[in-house]
């Protein structure tokens, strides 16, 4: 009876090299279209299913994803699979671009196309005639949105533009 393995369009394969425990090539599809086994290949390597895991949700601001890569020749399997791990305050602030941050924590990129941004947004919602108490959304340095009322941004936004200012002219 021939072992037929299983082969679908997406599926892709690992070659594995035992005798020194290294893939030689990955993303591989199977060798043969009818999923039969592969006659005459090297006892020394074999054919391992490539396997991922999803990807965790985290912040990227606090924490990293770690690549993990498990073999198992017995199953011919090969498993990528991630660990979540907190950043040190050195990777933190490595990552963490030049910036402003406002009375509620939100820190703003203090770039200059960011402050032009800014800017640009200033004069949209004055223009618009927003009432104050509409809701606006800014990004952070990170590109996460956080909301708040026209007034509260208004208060922000003097405050941003003070210390860009200041940092201008230091």
């Amino acid at each position: 009876m021939a072992i037929t393995y299983p082969v679908s369009a997406d599926s892709r394969w690992s070659i594995y090299k035992i005798s020194t425990s290294e893939v030689v090539k990955n993303r591989q599809p199977w060798a043969r279209s009818d999923g039969e086994a592969i006659q005459g290949i090297d006892p020394d390597f074999t054919y391992l299913l490539e396997q991922t895991d999803a990807k965790p949700t985290y912040d990227s601001a606090t924490h990293k994803l770690e690549k993990t890569t498990t073999v198992d020749v017995p199953n011919n399997t090969i498993t990528q699979w991630w660990t979540v791990t907190a950043l040190t305050q050195a990777e933190i602030d490595e990552r963490t671009p030049e910036h402003y941050e406002t009375s509620t924590g939100i820190k703003m990129a203090t770039d200059l196309q960011s402050q032009a941004a800014f800017s640009n947004m200033m004069i949209l919602l004055n223009e618009a005639g927003m009432a104050d108490t509409e809701m606006v959304m800014i990004k952070d340095c990170f590109g996460a949105s956080h909301g708040m009322t026209l007034a509260e941004f208004r208060t922000q936004a003097v405050a941003y533009g003070l210390h860009c200012y200041t940092q201008f002219h230091s």
